[in-house]
């Protein structure tokens, strides 16, 4: 699916290119290091995290965004 960057507030989602579903590295916004990474699957709504030590938070964040977004007409796409 074609990527969508979401911005979660102190993080940024960058999209991936995935070829069933939705990914998204999950970055510090001001070094774009990568913290966590999050995947939907559109049909089963089904939302997975993995964050690197002591960014389990940055993950959750990042998931509460992606749900709004899967849940919005645009996650309908």
């Amino acid at each position: 699916m074609e990527p969508v960057e979401i911005n979660a507030g102190a993080w940024y989602l960058r999209g991936v290119p995935a070829d069933v579903g939705y990914r998204w590295d999950v970055c510090e916004p001001i070094t774009g290091q990568v913290v966590a990474e999050v995947s939907l699957d559109p049909r089963s709504g089904l939302i997975d995290t993995k964050a690197q030590s002591g960014y389990a938070e940055a993950a959750q964040t990042a998931a509460d965004a992606v749900r709004r977004f899967a849940d919005s007409p645009f996650g309908d796409a």
